[in-house]
């Protein structure tokens, strides 16, 4: 794959990784925040506040939370690709905490951010998505459906054998409505049924429907096994508020969409991206958005991976 010239750029890679490794010991947590806003999809209002992460408890979940294992990065065949930089070769057990805790962010310390895809209604943009993914060799997590991957297993099975497959419930329901055995039982079959795909489940990790959630949601969901759910970073930057979130949910322009997630390059290390399968806008804008962020030194990892210790 690589000439014997592309030796001393490897070695200088692997050496600038190996001392980004070196200092995870002195990483700032992940922002937690353990009093959510109420409405569904709803962005909390104020920047999430650097709290240190929750004691680990010696759950058997922590170790299904392991993304697929990274494989050597492929060149990109794209005109006009951005080398990605190396990812992590393996993902530590994340630390489960004892409690319910929502995810707004990983640490600052290292240059890489997490584009999630939520999906779970329709799929015309889904394959050229996939392939925009594969080419420019991005790995990102999606927080499926249950009925979507039941309709659409060709393309599940493409996303589970290079990206992490998380819980999105089985059909959308608003979980403020269901019982906490309701709740249970949803994340339970989703996962399962996502297993199937990906040969290993999704706990600890989860998001919500249309992020509709509220304590008693979260603390149900820690209860069955979910104890981290997983949001989008929002904060301040140069240029004003950001959020990760791309809004092509609501059928915005593909411009707009595009200016929402550059607008969030500022946000740095450790940002939580949100994009949705079905945006025929992200598919549009994908392939700039992510050689944008590789130009500004970010790196793309699955969302154990960017939470890892």
């Amino acid at each position: 794959m690589f000439t014997s010239n592309c030796a001393p750029i490897l070695l200088g890679l692997a050496a600038a990784f190996a001392l980004v490794a070196c200092d995870t010991n002195q990483a700032p947590a992940p922002t937690v925040s353990a009093s959510p806003s109420q409405s569904p999809a709803a962005s909390p209002t104020s920047t999430a506040t650097e709290v240190a992460r929750a004691t680990a408890s010696p759950s058997a979940t922590a170790s299904a939370s392991a993304s697929p294992s990274a494989s050597p990065a492929a060149t990109s065949t794209a005109p006009g690709a951005v080398a990605p930089p190396p990812r992590p070769t393996s993902t530590a057990p994340l630390a489960v905490p004892s409690g319910a805790a929502e995810i707004e962010r990983g640490t600052r310390a290292r240059s890489e951010v997490a584009l999630t895809i939520d999906c779970g209604w329709r799929s015309e943009a889904t394959a050229e998505i996939l392939r925009i993914l594969e080419e420019e060799d991005v790995v990102t997590t999606w927080f499926m459906m249950g009925i979507w991957a039941e309709a659409h297993p060709e393309l599940t099975r493409r996303v589970a054998a290079k990206h992490e497959l998380a819980t999105h419930s089985w059909d959308h329901p608003d979980y403020r409505d269901l019982t906490d055995a309701q709740i249970a039982a949803d994340l339970k079959r989703t996962d399962d049924y996502l297993r199937t795909f990906s040969g290993r489940g999704s706990a600890p990790i989860w998001r919500a429907p249309s992020a509709a959630r509220d304590q008693r949601v979260l603390d149900a969901a820690a209860r069955a096994g979910f104890p981290l759910h997983i949001f989008w970073t929002i904060g301040q930057t140069s240029a004003g508020t950001a959020s990760g979130d791309s809004l092509d949910w609501t059928e915005a322009p593909a411009a707009a969409v595009r200016a929402n997630l550059l607008r969030a390059i500022g946000l740095g290390g450790g940002a939580i991206l949100v994009a949705h399968c079905d945006a025929e806008s992200t598919r549009d804008v994908l392939r700039e958005v992510i050689r944008e962020y590789r130009r500004a030194g970010l790196q793309f990892v699955t969302v154990s991976q960017l939470l890892r210790p």
